[in-house]
């Protein structure tokens, strides 16, 4: 699983998890999907039982970045997908949103989990 790279002031579309917030900017959304490239995983529990599915979480942070809600809003088909993308933001320290202000920031983030087969 990868996001690939993020580019610099561009909005980085990635077949691995889409971002749905206009807060922060790009930039902010490409430090997010770095964020999540670093500390995503696919559950062992998933992988040996071939399960693959789109979660999607609800994710509500303060301005610096500490996650204070996360909820499921869409079932992959694997609890087991479901809870690690659960597990990712719960409790998290994602980046903090750029410049002042102490709006917390809201958004959905959906993780197309996709696994990788031999050819």
């Amino acid at each position: 699983m990868s996001l690939g790279p993020a580019k610099k002031g561009e909005a980085n579309d990635t077949p691995f998890a889409d971002i749905d917030t206009d807060q922060g900017g790009p930039d902010w959304r490409n430090a997010l999907s770095q964020w999540v490239s670093q500390h995503a995983y696919y559950p062992e529990q998933a992988r040996v039982n071939g399960e693959e599915g789109d979660a999607k979480v609800h994710v509500v942070a303060q301005h610096n970045g500490h996650v204070t809600s996360v909820e499921l809003i869409g079932k992959s088909g694997s609890m087991w997908l479901d809870l690690a993308l659960q597990a990712l933001f719960r409790d998290a320290h994602i980046p903090p949103l750029p410049g002042g202000g102490n709006e917390p920031i809201e958004f959905n983030f959906t993780m197309h989990y996709i696994l990788r087969r031999a050819p």
